[in-house]
């Protein structure tokens, strides 16, 4: 699964923890970022997943240059609009589908006007790349304190705004920042934004405060939908990027905590009302450190808070406290760090890892999973050659109903919904999840009815011990098959067609191992 020094996940482990992940009804994204002095190539790799639900489709493509003209105004799910400065760029996404197979109704606002709902992650012509977003939230008093808007940006469309206008890192945090502080925020996040030049991390959690640090190369760092910019001196204006108000309302709420002369706040105690991890933190922190679940280390805030104070106060690199396991951290550390059993699991949509190397045109890397990720692999793109993708990234779909009485016919599997009843309660009802006729002809669906099969229908612990292995051992494949042809893929036809081809083989091998496991 891992040819490196980490800690293994084992089968063992995937298998007896995969039904309590299952059942857990949160969202559930988590970020990860390793500077390019820990990766093994040099290069800088951040990634995410993206979590909502199980059995929602989710859909790839590249939006061309200019698909949006200068002067147009877009109008995304919500209240938010915006009017692009000149011509789109060209960039990769993902988006939820609001194509034909569900009559053009964005599963996100029930609008039919044309959007892109959602899209969560992509890379522009430019070299720009962004996760968006890790979900987070504010204390009641600091909400109350600078509310959301609703005519403020919403997470649903701040990818599509920041890769159609941004030409580096640096000018999108600039340009989200802006958009912060006029028309402010529909809801509160955490955001990677970056370049071969930079990588920048933002968060906020109320309508028009926040705080941007610029992450280093010898750090790592990880977001679990929870707030973990800590201590940040504020006058380390090459470094952090923050909103002129962010002191003044934290004191306007009762929940400044810092040191105000000196320009100094601790942003989660001020915003959030403090850190607790959560199971993903502790999980993942013991993964990429080696440490014990037990160990203090995977739930102690200092190893996982970023600063850029050192233990005198002074000012020093950003940084964490998360040292890694090894020297040195591959993709296949990266990639595997998404089969922790907590955060890679049945409410994935969708998720992705860029490595950026350089400022050239294969100098960005972004690998593409989609659905669990846990019992998915990864696919290899170079975003600004890439001029199109795999057919079965495209496909647009009926959604999946859920029916309380056992179906007759097709794929369905079984599960357990919240639903008010007459008295307005929500009770648990069991019934089953019917998956679309075409699920093989889709990425998506392919590895929808993979993850289910193996969560749901009663597989025996060898039998889902195979299915791990299938998994893994292809993902080994393909990373050394796309090491040894990186080199050729110079152009936009070759890497097009390389990374169509591969995934079209990884689609085809997932179709086939959810049929072996249909016959048997």
């Amino acid at each position: 699964m891992m040819k490196s020094g980490l800690k293994k996940i084992s089968l063992v482990t995937c298998v007896c923890l995969i039904l309590a992940m299952a059942f857990n009804a949160a969202s559930a994204c988590t970020n990860i970022y390793v500077g390019s002095a820990l990766s093994a190539d040099g290069s800088t790799i951040f990634g995410r997943s993206a979590d909502y639900a199980n059995s929602q489709n989710k859909l790839i493509y590249v939006a061309e240059s200019g698909k949006h003209a200068a002067g147009e105004e877009y109008a995304g799910c919500y209240g938010f609009t915006w009017t692009f400065t000149h011509d789109s760029y060209g960039y990769t996404a993902f988006s939820d589908d609001n194509g034909e197979g569900v009559d053009f109704v964005c599963p996100d606002c029930g609008g039919t006007h044309p959007h892109t709902p959602y899209e969560a992650a992509g890379t522009n012509e430019k070299g720009v790349s962004m996760t968006a977003t890790e979900t987070i939230y504010g204390s009641e008093e600091i909400e109350a304190a600078d509310p959301y808007t609703d005519e403020g940006i919403e997470e649903a469309e701040i990818t599509t705004v920041v890769l159609c206008e941004a030409d580096s890192a640096r000018a999108g945090i600039e340009l989200l920042a802006g958009i912060y502080d006029t028309v402010g925020a529909n809801n509160g996040s955490g955001i990677f934004i970056g370049d071969a030049a930079e990588t920048w991390y933002i968060e906020n959690v109320t309508g028009h405060q926040y705080v941007a640090v610029k992450l280093t190369d010898d750090m790592i760092m990880m977001q679990p939908n929870m707030v973990v910019i800590g201590e940040i001196d504020l006058d380390d204006t090459e470094n952090v990027i923050a909103s002129a108000g962010l002191v003044e309302t934290a004191v306007a709420a009762g929940t400044f905590v810092g040191d105000q002369e000196n320009n100094v706040i601790n942003f989660v105690e001020s915003y959030a009302g403090g850190t607790e991890p959560n199971a993903r933190m502790k999980d993942g922190v013991c993964y990429l450190t080696g440490c014990g679940i037990d160990d203090e280390t995977c739930s102690d805030p200092a190893t996982y808070l970023i600063t850029n104070l050192d233990e005198n106060g002074s000012v020093a690199p950003v940084h964490t406290g998360i040292k890694p396991a090894q020297e040195k951290l591959t993709i296949a550390d990266v990639q595997a760090f998404y089969h922790v059993p907590s955060i890679g699991y049945v409410r994935n949509l969708e998720s992705h890892i860029f490595q950026i190397y350089d400022d050239t045109a294969t100098g960005t890397v972004e690998w593409v999973a989609m659905n669990d990720t846990a019992l998915a692999v990864f696919v290899p793109y170079l975003p600004m050659l890439t001029t199109d993708v795999y057919a079965a990234y495209k496909v647009s779909t009926p959604t999946a109903p859920f029916v309380e009485e056992e179906p007759t016919e097709g794929l369905y599997y079984p599960t357990t919904v919240n639903r008010r009843n007459e008295a307005g309660e929500r009770v648990a009802v069991e019934g089953f999840k019917v998956l679309p006729d075409n699920w093989a002809e889709s990425m998506y669906w392919t590895n929808d009815v993979l993850s289910n099969y193996v969560m749901f229908c009663g597989l025996d612990e060898a039998t889902v011990s195979t299915v791990y292995e299938w998994v893994y051992n292809y993902q080994d494949g393909i990373n050394e098959a796309f090491a040894g042809a990186k080199s050729e893929l110079n152009d936009a036809e070759s890497a097009t067609a390389w990374s169509m081809t591969c995934a079209e083989n990884a689609h085809n091998v997932a179709v086939g191992w959810v049929n072996d496991l249909l016959a048997d």
